[in-house]
């Protein structure tokens, strides 16, 4: 009896050190998705929470680090890190307060921000060799056209929901009136 139960905790173990392994990378990927959602509906460029994020994922990506650092060299790749992040965070500033502000919209805007933003996490994991590091930077690129599709597109996709809603009354009106008589 124990045997059978032995299974399901192993797995269920596994499934909770895999997710609390890989909670860094997926709250990179949520602020970067939350930053941009934010930017979208409100309108404005938001400096305050690219500022908040920047350091939070350059924490995440020296942590990442630190594991695979060889004790000697971890100071170095922290200072290296930090380094990299002040200027992520400087071109990021940059974008929010110039004068490339005011010849782009918001929208715009974030989109580039999140652009750097996904530079810096695929560079980041480049440089720590950490392929998951990579692969969040690289899946944070992907989401910057898809965001900006999304946003051009959404009347078009409301439009095709309401459209398939309607087709699927009309077939259940059908299938009611017509179908009972068969």
């Amino acid at each position: 009896m124990t045997s059978s139960t032995e299974p399901v905790a192993e797995k269920s173990s596994w499934i909770w050190t895999s997710l609390i392994d890989n909670l860094p990378f997926v709250a990179i990927i949520v602020l970067g998705l939350v930053g941009i959602s934010w930017t979208s509906l409100s309108q404005t460029p938001t400096a305050t929470y690219w500022v908040i994020v920047t350091p939070l994922t350059a924490l995440i990506c020296i942590a990442a680090g630190w594991r695979r650092t060889v004790a000697g060299e971890r100071i170095a790749m922290a200072i290296t890190q930090i380094l990299q992040w002040a200027a992520v965070l400087v071109s990021m500033y940059l974008l929010t307060v110039s004068d490339v502000q005011r010849s782009l919209n918001a929208n715009a805007t974030g989109l580039m921000i999140l652009t750097v933003l996904a530079l810096g996490v695929f560079v980041s994991g480049l440089n720590l060799r950490s392929w998951k590091l990579a692969l969040t930077g690289a899946f944070l690129a992907v989401s910057v056209p898809a965001i900006a599709w999304l946003q051009h597109a959404a009347l078009l996709l409301v439009l095709v929901g309401l459209a398939l809603i309607a087709l699927l009354v009309v077939y259940r009106w059908l299938r009611d009136r017509f179908g009972a008589k068969t």
